[in-house]
């Protein structure tokens, strides 16, 4: 609350002297020679000061009144005179209001707080009131002396200021800290339970940087209208493109009613937004939770939230979860995450080698690196679990850079010891391959390792070939013209179009294991396998086979013109100690057979 200020109790002093010479209360004599100078400038004091001063006579009737008090009230000194201060009473206050107030004046002498009066023209208005009795040297009040300060535009500043702190100003919708203030004064209301929804727009920054951020914000304003129309509980924004929906649960079938309560959103959400004058739809990651234990704070709710949605975020563009404990501890994304960043340093992950064999010959022709992550509590963790992670969190950059430097390395030291095979193939993610330095970076580390371009293929999936932007184009000629050979990984599975082998530097690809792995009794994957060797045939392309783990297979492939063989038929994929000895035998071998 306003607090009056010293000045202002100072400034209490000044009008009591001027009232003690303007009425005639005894004072002392001073003694300065021109007391008129004196008397002058405590009117003056009395008159600019910039708060409101009232003077009533014991009985409450005005007797005097000074400029600010009339600019504030909008009443004129006649008008005032002779009057009760009754007139400017708001009704605002109640009785027992006013009857606190002279109990505390008449036992204290003085009364200070805030009070509601009324202007002239009828606008109420809140004011600092300092009301101080004026005695005589026998103790009887003599005048109240009331000093006022009109603190309106001050309290409306603190409001919007408040709301400010409370709410987030692009939406009006109140904020996350906002809310869970709210949920706790109505969660522990066992009457109700509450679902907490996470709304988030997929790809949020890619409208941002198409658009502008004006258009994301229009956007975001849209979503948040759209999200007040469809619930009926408190709607907030959590961060940049994530909302909170909380809504109360009474039907008392939780699952069913928050299934509706998503429906209702996702049928809100899925008509499309006008950016730059166009419709244009989104998809949207949905991640709630329940609140149903009284010991739960709302604090742990938000986090279950977070976690659904991180893991529907994992699945992909537009999916729903609501949390379970599966999404705590050692399944949590949000710690693998966490691991991950310190997996680097902390020396948690290694390469392990594959062998791409000759189908005719069956020796190793290259190795196909593959990471591994080593948790220390939680054992090997699935690069299916950990690389989309790295890839959403920005932290595929730097960990493919150490890949190759990894790969190059071992590579360099295989050559050293002569048994190096022709190529090793290393994946390369998308969006590491679109970071603005990936080409210099990597002809550095060849040059680094004082290794020929030649012996390094990158496996690309068919996302990267399938954009044709320029800079992917130039990217991809840099890299051809240079001597490195380029490959599509799983082919086959990703857009599978052939109209653009034909205009790509692509020297290599790699049929998915989904079509061999019922070779070659399948008649269907005996025509798709067929038909893609022979169209390579015809535009100078190797091939591999991925996922050969039968004789059967291998004989097969090899006699239809498959280059190159890979899967655990061959061998599984082997540390670099492993594949060292590995790679010594298969030297052993070539040179038994020159």
């Amino acid at each position: 609350m306003w607090q009056a200020s010293f000045p202002i109790i100072l400034l209490i002093a000044f009008p009591l002297l001027a009232v003690g010479f303007a009425l005639g209360v005894g004072y002392r004599k001073r003694k300065y020679k021109n007391r008129k100078v004196i008397f002058r400038l405590l009117k003056q004091v009395f008159d600019h000061t910039h708060d409101g001063v009232t003077i009533t006579d014991p009985r409450g009737t005005i007797i005097a009144v000074n400029k600010t008090f009339t600019q504030v009230t909008g009443y004129s000194e006649a008008e005032v005179l002779g009057e009760n201060p009754r007139i400017l009473s708001s009704g605002y206050h109640d009785a027992e209001f006013y009857e606190n107030y002279w109990q505390t004046l008449m036992r204290e002498g003085i009364w200070q707080g805030e009070i509601w009066n009324r202007r002239k023209d009828g606008e109420v208005y809140l004011e600092w009131l300092t009301c101080k009795a004026v005695k005589d040297p026998d103790g009887e009040v003599t005048h109240y002396v009331a000093i006022f300060t009109d603190i309106t535009e001050h309290r409306r500043q603190e409001a919007r200021l408040e709301h400010a702190t409370e709410h987030d100003r692009l939406t009006g919708l109140p904020n996350t800290a906002n809310t869970l203030r709210e949920l706790s004064r109505q969660i522990p209301n066992l009457q109700k339970r509450w679902c907490l929804m996470l709304v988030d727009i997929d790809n949020f920054r890619l409208v941002n940087a198409s658009y502008g951020f004006a258009v994301g914000d229009q956007l975001l304003s849209s979503l948040a209208r759209r999200l007040k129309e469809c619930t009926q509980g408190l709607v907030a924004r959590h961060s940049a493109d994530v909302f909170i929906c909380a809504l109360p649960l009474t039907s008392g079938d939780d699952e069913g009613e928050r299934g509706a309560m998503i429906n209702r959103a996702k049928k809100y959400l899925s008509k499309p937004f006008s950016i730059k004058g166009r419709l244009m739809e989104f998809s949207f990651s949905i991640g709630t939770s329940t609140w149903q234990d009284a010991s739960q704070s709302v604090n742990e709710l938000l986090q279950e939230a977070e976690l659904a949605l991180h893991a529907a975020k994992s699945r992909g563009a537009g999916q729903i979860r609501h949390f379970t404990e599966d999404l705590r501890e050692d399944r949590n994304p949000l710690i693998l995450l966490q691991g991950l960043r310190e997996a680097l340093s902390n020396n948690e992950l290694s390469l392990n080698f594959q062998p791409l064999v000759a189908s005719g010959s069956r020796r190793i022709h290259a190795l196909e690196v593959l990471l591994r992550w080593d948790h220390p509590t939680l054992g090997r963790i699935p690069p299916d679990q950990f690389i989309p992670l790295a890839e959403r969190h920005g932290l595929m950059e730097p960990l493919g850079q150490w890949i190759l430097e990894q790969s190059l390395k071992h590579y360099a030291e295989w050559q050293q010891q002569g048994i190096a095979p022709s190529r090793i193939a290393v994946n390369v993610s998308p969006l590491e391959f679109q970071a603005e330095n990936f080409v210099d970076n990597l002809f550095s580390l060849l040059k680094k390792h004082k290794l020929n371009h030649e012996i390094l293929e990158l496996e690309l999936t068919e996302g990267v070939f399938v954009q044709r932007d320029k800079e992917t184009l130039d990217r991809l000629d840099a890299l051809s013209s240079s001597g490195i050979h380029l490959a599509i990984d799983d082919f086959g599975t990703g857009y599978s179009s052939l109209a653009y082998l034909k205009h790509l530097p692509i020297n290599q690809l790699k049929l998915d294991r989904t079509f061999i792995r019922s070779l070659p009794a399948n008649e269907a994957d005996r025509a798709i396998v067929e038909s893609t060797l022979a169209l390579c045939r015809g535009l100078k392309m190797t091939v591999v086979a991925e996922g050969v783990e039968e004789e059967a297979q291998a004989d097969y492939l090899a006699r239809k013109g498959c280059d190159l063989l890979q899967g655990y038929y061959f061998g599984r994929p082997a540390d670099a100690d492993e594949t060292t000895e590995r790679l010594i035998q298969n030297k052993v071998q070539i040179a038994r057979v020159s």
